[in-house]
């Protein structure tokens, strides 16, 4: 039997969301949006690089599973053990198998990753600035008993059972607002402006790991979202502002919206499950073409080189292509920020062995104590930029990385944010760009 939804970009039905007779995802633009779109009426026309809005000729054109599936898949957890923990959740209300994808982004979808949004089909829209803000503060034992939660409950369910699931990946994390020092949960159509993140399961410390790497990502001018470690009781987490929401003004208003974005895995037209390039994911080259389509190719290829070269000198091994993304303005898309940051070696002694490998080779080589001047101007050739440049630019950010690490270790001693794993963390770091 087929199922039907609406599709929303900034709460403004786009398209719907349907299955096949085979129960795969099948998608098609509305005849209002292809109308907008040719009259330039809209800010975002299309929901991904890999679904351009139709001709007028052609509106009732339905993109099939292998066309729609990898955006529309990719807003779910990625994590197989967190899908069936989300459906245990919702079995009160929802019969849904964890395998189910349009089940549920119908039940989940109300507020996912960038603008998008899913909706029972002939409900009212609800454009963002048009809706006033809804949310419920969190004394600190409420939000200490949502973050022990998370691990049996992954995102946060409020107590009207809303669930709001505009996270992939696969951490324990949650949606959230952050006003003046308050914890919140958004409602309605309300937008969250944090992700609140809890150590890997397993790697404990984790979040402080990867706030010391965004840290030093920020220290050193790269452009990712501002994190804090904080504490609820004796819960200790990790709070991330989102970097696909920004505040207008109307009116005298100001007011939190939502920025359309989509990950390289959905632009590219790569399944959740091929995000690793050893599992026939997107390579370098493949991202840096898709930026062929930036409003500003030049800055964003430029850009996603310093991406690329500090992920290998942090020693993140886990920079896969749903770990970059795109955000979409007027007229075309941008390189995002960069996020979900770490460095392998930390965790090194919760391992009997530990063989770090790049999760994206660099000019065929993924073992980064292998990596030479080689390897790095055979990325060049693959990337088309000049072999000189990305030499230049690895020794730059070499010298800039080290002395980033070298303060921000020092500055992080004594603090909430601390912990013996950063040792381990500088250690790393120092002795990679030392090489170069």
């Amino acid at each position: 039997m087929t199922q039907e939804a609406s599709v929303r970009l900034h709460g403004i039905e786009i398209g719907t969301l349907g299955t096949d007779d085979k129960g795969g995802l099948r998608f098609r633009y509305s005849p209002d949006h292809i109308h907008r779109s040719a009259t330039a009426q809209t800010v975002t026309p299309q929901l991904s690089l890999r679904l351009p809005v139709p001709t007028q000729a052609v509106e009732n054109h339905w993109f099939d599973d292998a066309e729609c599936g990898p955006f529309f898949a990719g807003l779910l957890p990625d994590n197989k053990l967190t899908r069936r923990k989300l459906a245990l959740v919702l079995s009160k209300d929802h019969d849904i198998a964890a395998d189910d994808e349009f089940a549920m982004l119908f039940a989940l979808g109300k507020d996912c990753a960038g603008a998008v949004s899913i909706a029972p089909v002939g409900t009212a829209e609800s454009p963002e600035d048009a809706t006033h803000p809804e949310y419920r503060i969190l004394d600190e034992a409420e939000l200490a008993g949502h973050i022990r939660d998370l691990p049996a409950r992954p995102l946060f369910v409020d107590a009207q059972g809303e669930v709001r699931i505009s996270l992939a990946g696969v951490h324990d994390k949650a949606v959230v607002i952050r006003t003046g020092e308050k914890i919140a949960l958004p409602h309605g159509n309300t937008p969250s402006s944090h992700i609140l993140k809890t150590d890997i399961q397993g790697l404990p410390e984790s979040i402080r790991v990867e706030h010391y790497c965004l840290e030093i990502a920020r220290e050193i001018g790269l452009p990712c979202p501002r994190s804090h470690i904080l504490q609820a009781e004796d819960q200790i987490f990790m709070l991330v502002a989102r970097y696909d929401r920004t505040l207008r003004e109307r009116s005298g208003q100001r007011y939190l919206t939502r920025l359309h974005q989509e990950d390289f895995c959905q632009a590219l037209g790569y399944f959740p499950h091929q995000k690793y390039e050893r599992d026939g994911g997107p390579d370098w080259k493949k991202m840096f073409a898709a930026l062929d389509f930036s409003l500003d190719p030049a800055r964003d290829k430029l850009l996603l080189l310093r991406y690329a070269i500090f992920q290998y000198l942090v020693g993140n091994p886990d920079a896969h292509a749903k770990n970059y993304s795109l955000i979409w303005q007027a007229g075309g898309v941008r390189l995002a920020p960069l996020y979900d940051l770490n460095n392998a070696a930390a965790f090194r002694n919760f391992y009997k062995e530990q063989r770090i490998l790049l999760a994206m080779s660099i000019g065929g080589e993924r073992n980064p104590k292998l990596l030479g001047r080689e390897h790095w101007e055979s990325f060049a050739s693959d990337i088309n930029i000049s072999p000189k440049l990305v030499i230049d630019e690895l020794a730059t950010l070499a010298s800039l990385t080290e002395k980033a690490a070298t303060k921000l270790r020092q500055a992080t001693r004594g603090t909430i944010a601390d912990t013996s794993l950063l040792d381990l963390a500088l250690e790393d770091i120092k002795s990679r760009c030392q090489n170069h």
